[in-house]
């Protein structure tokens, strides 16, 4: 198993744009032949595969594929990839490995490691904000060349990594200021998220810390002589995935 820790390791290493200068490795093999009960928390974009020019094309290697597998097969492991994809993205390209969890939309929506079911973690009731937030995207998609709305269960992401970079970034702060100004400032339980080359609006209750809870929960339930991990490892790379570091001292 050490050696697929290994492999997935050197995958974060070649898509992250900055290797973390802490991580040392060979102490963290260390760590995780001597644990018992082990808890893996990845992001997937810009994590596990590397942030390419469409969205849809970034899915799983064969390679990333049976690391995932392997390391989801050993019963002292539990693995998730917690992603901003929807969960229709995470079902059609992760079915072949059922044992890892999934949850999608930052935590709106979980599927458990062994199960079929996605349960729902957010509240999908008041959509009514986002016909607003999608009106000021669509403006600023049309005087944006290259970028794209990508409008999910309850958030919405507007991409622009196809677009001229100068010009992306200037967008990206005047759409943030409109849709903080006309749509967040009535409703102060929603929020906006940037991205890499991307600007997220979402309610405040859908984040990763909130889905980490839950599973450390979970975790300790399923596990009857411990009541938390003696091994975890987090791996994310931009501002979304803050809330699974906050959550580990």
């Amino acid at each position: 198993m050490l050696v697929y820790l290994s492999q997935l390791l050197q995958q974060f290493f070649c898509f992250s744009w900055k290797k973390p200068t802490l991580l040392n490795q060979s102490q963290l093999l260390n760590h995780y032949h001597n644990a018992t009960a082990r808890l893996f928390l990845f992001d997937w974009d810009g994590t596990l595969t590397p942030i390419v020019r469409d969205p849809a094309a970034a899915v799983p290697t064969p390679a990333v594929t049976e690391i995932l597998q392997k390391l989801s097969s050993r019963p002292e492991n539990e693995f998730w990839i917690i992603s901003g994809r929807d969960s229709s993205f995470l079902e059609k390209h992760f079915s072949a490995v059922p044992s890892v969890g999934l949850s999608a939309e930052h935590g709106a929506f979980v599927r458990r490691p062994g199960l079929v079911e996605w349960e729902s973690a957010a509240s999908t009731a008041d959509k009514a904000w986002q016909d607003e937030a999608m009106m000021i995207f669509e403006e600023f998609t049309d005087k944006t060349p290259g970028s794209v709305i990508e409008r999910k269960n309850v958030s919405i992401t507007w991409h622009y990594r196809n677009a001229m970079l100068e010009e992306g970034a200037i967008r990206s702060k005047e759409c943030r200021k409109r849709l903080e100004e006309e749509v967040v400032q009535p409703r102060p339980d929603l929020e906006v998220m940037d991205g890499k080359m991307c600007l997220e609006i979402r309610p405040q209750s859908v984040n990763k810390g909130v889905i980490v809870q839950s599973i450390i929960a979970d975790f300790a339930k399923n596990r009857k002589k411990l009541t938390a991990p003696d091994f975890v490892l987090c791996m994310g790379d931009d501002v979304t995935d803050e809330g699974l570091f906050e959550f580990f001292p």
